[in-house]
């Protein structure tokens, strides 16, 4: 079943550059990181580019069973964000979330911006990650007024409400 595009259109537009976890499962191995880039490529067919470091387990998974799902984390969701970054020491980083699964079987993180599941369409080797274009095969995102987990400089968190300039 195809995506809807406005639906693919309305997750996108909740992403500001913001903090991403992708998801993957194998059986019972739920795997997640952090990311703060992904790229859309194409509209129709709706598909997706991100880079994962080859030395993560998530980028084996990626490969062996061709799945991963993109959650767009609420700016509330910072601790989150840390735990799978790796910041926060844990021996599951799923622990106390209430996970759903996708449709494919991806880990779903609740309440995020949007959530995108995606079927690996092509891989490309760049060095020490890989490149993993994904068709978007289904999507959910939120209709309230909340802000992304934004990345800057380094830091986490919200963008100042007032112009800089002023």
């Amino acid at each position: 079943m195809a995506v809807d595009q406005q639906i693919f259109k309305n997750v996108l537009s909740r992403w500001a550059t913001g903090i991403t976890v992708i998801t993957t499962a194998q059986d019972e191995n739920w795997q997640g990181f952090t990311a703060n880039s992904f790229a859309t490529v194409s509209i129709d067919p709706p598909l997706i580019t991100m880079n994962v470091a080859k030395r993560l387990e998530a980028a084996t998974i990626i490969q062996q069973t061709g799945m991963f799902a993109i959650n767009i984390l609420r700016a509330e969701q910072i601790q989150w964000g840390k735990i799978f970054a790796g910041f926060t020491e844990t021996d599951n980083r799923f622990e106390n979330i209430d996970i759903k699964l996708s449709d494919g079987g991806c880990p779903l993180l609740p309440d995020t911006l949007g959530w995108l599941e995606c079927d690996v369409y092509h891989m490309l080797d760049v060095g020490e990650n890989l490149l993993f274009v994904g068709q978007v095969k289904d999507a959910g995102w939120t209709e309230d007024d909340a802000d992304p987990l934004l990345y800057f400089h380094r830091h986490w968190g919200k963008f100042q409400q007032e112009d800089p300039r002023d």
